[in-house]
C-alpha cells in the first residue's frame, strides 16, 4: 500500500514543480480505469439489477454497492499486489525494471515469476473469460436500450452491428480503444449522474425506511418499496 501511494503522490514523483499536474494525472487515470472496471456512475449495470426478482429495492442496491467494492478494491488490488510483489517494479521509485512492459505484458511478466511458462496461458484464459462476460453484459445493455428507443425489431440490427464492432475493437490500436472507451463512458456518466442527483432524495427515504425496519428492527414502520404509488401497490400485492 505504501508503494502504491508513494508512486502516485510521493515526493519523488512531485519533483520539478509539477506535482499538481502529476497528481491530477494519477487521479484522472484512477477515475478512468475505476469506472471502466466497475461501471460506477454510468447507469449501465442498473439494467441488470432492475431485472432481478427482489421485493426490496434497497437489497439489490446494496448488492450493486458490494459489486463495486469487490471488483475495484479486492480484484484490482490483488492484481496490483501480484505485480508489486513480483520484483519487476522498484518499490522505492515505482518504476518498472523493463520499461517496454505495458498492460497485459506487465501482468504476464509478474505472474511468470511463479507460474513460469504457464503464466501466458493463465493470463490468456483469464482475459478470455473476462472479455467474454463483458461482451455479453454490454450486448444486453445495448439491446435493452435499443428496444426501449426503437422497438423490438431494431434489436436485430443492433446485434448485427455489435458483432461487427467486436472485430473492429479487437484490431484497432490499443490507445485509440482506450480513448474511445473513456469518451463514451464520460458521455454516459453525465446524464446518469444528473438523474442520480435528482432522485437522491427518494433513494435516501427508501434506504432510511429499510434500515429502520430491517436493521434497527422497527416493526411498526410500513415498508416503502418504491417512490411511485403504482409500483408500491404492485410490490405489496406480491
Amino acid at each position: 500500500f505504501a508503494s502504491i501511494f508513494k508512486g502516485a503522490f510521493g515526493v519523488s514523483a512531485a519533483a520539478g514543480g509539477i506535482s499538481g499536474h502529476l497528481i491530477k494525472q494519477a487521479v484522472t487515470m484512477g477515475f478512468k480505469r475505476g469506472v471502466f472496471s466497475n461501471e460506477a456512475g454510468l447507469g449501465s449495470s442498473v439494467m441488470v439489477h432492475s431485472a432481478s426478482d427482489v421485493k426490496e429495492p434497497v437489497m439489490q442496491g446494496m448488492w450493486g454497492i458490494f459489486e463495486v467494492f469487490f471488483d475495484t478494491i479486492i480484484v484490482c488490488t490483488l492484481t496490483a499486489f501480484a505485480v508489486l510483489s513480483s520484483g519487476i517494479v522498484n518499490l522505492e521509485t515505482g518504476t518498472v525494471i523493463d520499461q517496454s512492459l505495458q498492460g497485459v505484458q506487465l501482468v504476464t511478466r509478474a505472474f511468470s515469476t511463479t507460474l513460469h511458462d504457464y503464466a501466458g496461458v493463465f493470463i490468456a484464459v483469464a482475459t478470455l473469460f473476462f472479455a467474454f462476460s463483458t461482451v455479453l453484459g454490454w450486448s444486453f445493455y445495448g439491446t435493452k436500450a435499443v428496444e426501449y428507443l426503437f422497438g423490438l425489431k431494431a434489436t436485430y440490427v443492433y446485434k448485427f452491428i455489435f458483432v461487427a464492432m467486436i472485430f473492429v475493437g479487437a484490431t484497432m490500436k490499443l490507445d485509440l480503444a482506450w480513448e474511445l472507451g473513456d469518451t463514451f463512458n464520460g458521455l454516459m456518466a453525465v446524464p446518469n449522474i444528473i438523474g442520480v442527483l435528482a432522485l437522491s432524495a427518494e433513494v435516501i427515504k427508501i434506504t432510511g425506511n429499510y434500515v429502520s425496519r430491517v436493521i434497527k428492527g422497527n416493526r411498526f414502520e410500513k415498508p416503502m418499496l418504491s417512490a411511485y404509488p403504482e409500483i408500491q401497490l404492485e410490490q405489496e400485492q406480491k
